[in-house]
């Protein structure tokens, strides 16, 4: 996993993994971006295994940084990824529901 503090938004990019094993040094990284003060950009492109943990800490990111007015976007998402909301039921942040349907 990378990060990137751009001027304005910081850039995250998503392991291979991100199940779990992966979620604390996950949430820990994209909580010390939201310290920056910087919107976000997660690249999502190489999931190659998501879980629910996954799924709960860009939704728990993404209502940090809207509380704090800052921009936050998902890029790049693979079916794993995808799959994983879909399982969870949630609508991933910045995606249209008929995105994930296919509709």
């Amino acid at each position: 996993m990378s990060k990137n503090i751009a001027m304005e938004r910081a850039s995250y990019t998503a392991g291979a993994d991100c199940t779990l094993r992966h979620a604390k040094a996950t949430a820990a990284s994209l909580v010390g971006l939201l310290g920056a003060g910087a919107g976000i950009e997660i690249d999502c492109a190489g999931v190659e295994q998501a879980d629910i943990t996954f799924v709960q800490t860009i939704v728990s990111a993404q209502r940090s940084y809207a509380a704090r007015g800052l921009p936050f976007a998902l890029t790049g998402m693979t079916d794993s990824a995808r799959s994983a909301f879909l399982r969870a039921g949630v609508t991933p942040p910045g995606a249209v529901p008929s995105e994930l349907s296919g509709n």
